[in-house]
């Protein structure tokens, strides 16, 4: 599959999306109510997620009208709360309503064990997008923009100047409900598909974009959409490319734009641009620093105690006991060996040598190694021979094998019978070490 094939639809109704949400978005940047996106978005997401009690699954259209229904309420919050010379901002409210909505969405989840669905509610699933529903989308939105087309006279006032429309005598709080209610609207059908952060981008980025740049409303919804169009191409194709999820990459797509598009325009409306040029290339060069000691400083504070709780402390303390103590019986067992086999060849090994036999793994690894000893030095290799054959712990099978190396090395097996312990072969082991003895004083 392509990348058209795949990202066509996407694309789409990424435009649709930015067409809508620019143009709202330049009322809601001027009525001050900046989080009112937000707020109507999550109060939809809160109604998605009580139908989920009911049984609604969050993908199907008795979710939409759910979710709807609660925007709706919403709206009319909303225009109620907006009251002339007020003196709690109506931006106080909004915030207010996002925050107990919310705590009741994490609530309804707690009984519903809905988290995944609440996963897809703030990030959208915007990439699995049909033709379909960019048509739905499409002929939805355009409802809404008839409407904004048709009473664009008294939305315009009272976003830019809601003194004059109540000195115009006008119904301020039904226009409002009006404005809110298609706002919600749109919202619910946004949420669905793009997920609460990518929505409330597509609302203020491409609108604080414009209003940098102009006061014309024509131009800024000409640079809105321009703007808003050309981020959400190369963010989108950006996830394609790193296989990246798209909503979160096109938001953090948007938020580098809009740094750079902001810094662009305070270069070109400084009137000393030089000196403007300094002072971007300072703040940059403060940012690197800053991110640098971050950076140096997170890796350092990981290899502290202080990033460890204080559970894992306990739980290490524990370990570091636990292995102490394995340690500590590991090397009393050693010694205690190293004395049985001391004993066993009556002195005739000495105790270096005898714990560098207890410290090879295990009956095949000491075979191999005697073996090995016997053809480079027979003096060394006959010593670990005896320890070998007298080791209580020597499996049968590798007391044969060590008895035919003993009888290869000296010629004879000194009466050493393999299917007897160590203990009743004592002669044959007093008669080896006699050899030994002899090799020894022969090598003198």
């Amino acid at each position: 599959m392509s990348i058209f094939d795949l990202m066509a639809a996407p694309f789409a109704e990424c435009l649709i999306l930015v067409a809508i949400h620019t143009y709202l978005g330049i009322h809601v940047l001027k009525r001050r109510v900046i989080f009112v996106d937000l707020a109507l978005a999550q109060i939809a997401a809160l109604g998605t997620t009580v139908g989920f009690i009911f049984g609604i699954l969050p993908e199907t259209n008795a979710a939409l009208i759910f979710s709807m229904a609660f925007t709706f309420v919403g709206a009319a919050v909303f225009a109620v709360t907006r009251l002339r010379g007020d003196k709690v901002p109506q931006e106080a409210i909004i915030g207010l309503v996002y925050a107990i909505t919310c705590a009741i969405a994490v609530l309804v989840v707690e009984k519903t064990q809905g988290a995944e669905h609440i996963k897809d509610i703030l990030v959208g699933s915007i990439l699995w997008v049909s033709w379909k529903d960019v048509a739905i989308a499409a002929g939805a939105y355009l409802f809404i923009g008839i409407i904004h087309y048709r009473f664009r006279d008294k939305f315009l006032l009272i976003s830019n100047y809601p003194e004059k429309a109540y000195r115009q005598g006008m119904r301020v709080r039904a226009w409002d409900f009006l404005f809110y209610l298609t706002f919600g609207f749109v919202i619910a059908f946004s949420v669905k598909v793009a997920g609460v952060l990518l929505v409330f981008v597509f609302l203020v980025a491409p609108a604080i974009m414009a209003l940098m740049i102009t006061d014309r409303l024509w131009h800024q919804l000409l640079i809105g959409w321009g703007m808003g169009t050309l981020v959400t191409v190369l963010g989108l194709y950006i996830s394609y490319v790193v296989d990246l999820p798209s909503g979160p990459s096109v938001v953090a797509f948007y938020g580098i734009t809009l740094v750079g598009g902001a810094l662009i325009v305070y270069l070109v409306r400084a009137r000393n641009r030089w000196k403007a040029l300094k002072a971007i290339c300072a703040g940059i060069a403060v940012a690197c620093v800053v991110v640098t000691l971050f950076y140096h400083g997170g890796r350092w504070l990981a290899s502290t105690n202080l990033a460890v709780s204080e559970e894992v402390q306990h739980v290490e303390e524990g370990i570091k006991r636990d292995e102490a103590t394995v340690t500590a019986r590991a090397m009393e067992n050693i010694c205690k060996d190293t004395a049985v086999l001391v004993a066993a060849t009556n002195g005739c090994v000495g105790p270096g040598k005898i714990q560098r036999y207890v410290d090879l793994d295990d009956a095949r690894a000491r075979l191999d190694f005697i073996q090995t000893k016997l053809q480079e030095d027979q003096k060394k290799g006959l010593g670990f021979l005896l320890v070998f054959l007298s080791d209580p712990q020597t499996p049968m099978f590798f007391r044969s094998k060590a008895v035919e190396s003993l009888k290869k090395a000296t010629g004879e097996d000194f009466g050493y019978n393999p299917e007897t312990d160590p203990p009743g072969n004592a002669e044959a082991l007093e008669s080896i070490c006699r050899r030994l003895k002899a090799v020894k004083r022969g090598d003198r």
